[in-house]
C-alpha cells in the first residue's frame, strides 16, 4: 500500500510544482501594483493551462487522494476532507471566473478587480499547495494517524 500512495504523492507533487509555475506567470503578467495592461493573450493561455491542470488534480484528489485518506484519518475528521474538496472547487471557480471576464472584456483596460482576483486565486493555490505538502502529504507516507 506504501508504494502506491508514494507514487500518487510524487505526481501531485509534480502537478503542485506546475500549479506554483502558472501561478507564478500570472504574478508576471497581472501584477496587483501595475497600471500597465496585461499581455491578453499570454493571459489566457495562463488561464487556460490552469483551469486544465487544476481540473485534472482536482480529479485525481477526488478518485484517489481524498479515499486514501479517509481510510487513514478518524471518522471525526472527515470534515476537513470535505474542506480541501470545497476549497479545490473554490480555486477552480476563481479561475473560470476571471478567464469568462477575460475573454468577455477583451478591450477593457480597466484590471483593477482582475488583478485583485488574481492575486486572490494566487494566494488560495499557493496556500492548497503548502497545505498538502507540509501537512497532509506527510501524514498520508508516515500511515500515521
Amino acid at each position: 500500500m506504501a508504494e502506491p500512495m508514494k507514487k500518487l504523492v510524487d505526481l501531485l507533487v509534480e502537478e503542485h510544482r506546475r500549479l506554483l509555475a502558472l501561478t507564478g506567470e500570472l504574478e508576471t503578467i497581472l501584477p496587483l501594483k501595475s497600471a500597465r495592461p496585461p499581455d491578453r493573450t499570454q493571459l489566457r493561455r495562463v488561464l487556460e493551462q490552469f483551469i486544465e491542470l487544476m481540473t485534472t488534480h482536482g480529479q485525481l484528489e477526488v478518485t484517489e487522494l481524498f479515499p486514501a485518506l479517509g481510510k487513514r484519518v478518524p471518522q471525526a475528521d472527515h470534515w476537513q476532507i470535505k474542506m480541501l474538496e470545497i476549497q479545490d472547487e473554490a480555486i477552480l471557480s476563481e479561475a473560470r471566473h476571471l478567464y469568462e471576464w477575460i475573454v468577455e472584456h477583451p478591450a477593457t483596460d480597466s484590471l483593477g478587480k482582475r488583478r485583485e482576483d488574481s492575486t486572490r486565486l494566487i494566494r488560495w493555490a499557493r496556500e492548497h499547495v503548502g497545505f498538502e505538502e507540509e501537512r497532509l502529504f506527510p501524514r498520508l507516507l508516515s500511515n500515521g494517524r
